[in-house]
């Protein structure tokens, strides 16, 4: 699993410009960045920018060994698909609720930035600098070839969640004079909270259909720390998820929470779009 710093080539994430990356890749999976700059209306640096937001958000991926190819071979994942068909603008808050997850949990691309300030350097409540993250940051990381990045990727980062043609509409930061704060989110629609869940517990735990309610909200990639909230915010969203029949949870002393829903995630996520 690569752990990638300084993947965007010095462009922020822009939603408009992802969606019409998407939509290019889409139509033909096989193209080169110079193809692909054309199909956007860009340059090539821009195109090759957007092409890695594809790839770090979760909406495509390239076939192995095949980056430095003349032509890219790009596969929509199955996140990706029901993205270009329900919602190809990438304007729906559960849409960009998934990106987030993407961009803040470890997959086929590691956005160390993102992961990094999402799981370890955010708390509900907590006000702090863009400096402090990003010395937080550098000492994370330790020594790293690209130095540019080390010093960008924390910028770009927490961009991502205060820029309109970003991912602020989650609500996670709030831009303030000198400072930035952890906001109350804009939570998406349940059945993308568990589409979130089941997803990370189908990846990292898909050995056993039972976990404590805790590592829900502690572990990394978890929904507390995806959502940036507390425990008791959990505990409704769980509630809300036993209600329809796809969780169940124990107030006991080890506080069990039960899968019941063992289809593939993905039906969640399309049943979500029908809905809208």
């Amino acid at each position: 699993m690569a752990k990638t710093i300084g993947f965007y080539q010095n462009f922020n994430l822009d939603l408009k410009r992802l969606s019409t990356a998407l939509q290019c890749v889409q139509a033909q999976s096989e193209q080169g960045h110079d193809a692909l700059a054309q199909c956007m209306g860009v340059n090539r640096p821009v195109a090759e920018g957007f092409s890695a937001w594809l790839r770090h958000t979760g909406l495509a991926t390239l076939h192995s060994g095949e980056q430095r190819q003349r032509t890219l071979t790009y596969e929509l994942t199955s996140f990706g698909q029901l993205a270009s068909k329900y919602d190809p603008t990438l304007t729906d808050l559960g849409t960009q609720w998934v990106l987030h997850y993407y961009l803040s949990t470890k997959h086929t691309e590691c956005s160390e930035a993102w992961r990094i300030l999402i799981n370890e350097f955010l708390s509900p409540g907590l006000t702090f600098t863009p400096e402090q993250f990003s010395s937080y940051f550098a000492s994370v990381m330790g020594e790293v070839n690209n130095r540019s990045a080390l010093s960008k990727d924390p910028s770009c980062a927490l961009s991502t969640y205060i820029r309109p043609q970003g991912l602020s509409k989650l609500g996670i930061l709030i831009k303030q004079k000198t400072t930035l704060s952890v906001g109350s989110p804009n939570w998406p629609h349940i059945l993308v909270v568990g589409y979130l869940l089941c997803d990370w517990w189908h990846r990292h735990y898909n050995h056993t259909n039972t976990l404590r309610f805790v590592q829900l909200c502690k572990e990394e990639g978890s929904l507390g720390h995806l959502c940036q909230t507390d425990d008791r915010q959990i505990r409704q969203f769980v509630g809300e998820l036993a209600g329809l029949g796809y969780l169940s949870f124990s107030e006991t002393q080890h506080e069990p929470v039960n899968r019941l829903y063992l289809d593939s995630p993905q039906t969640l996520l399309e049943r979500y779009y029908k809905q809208q």
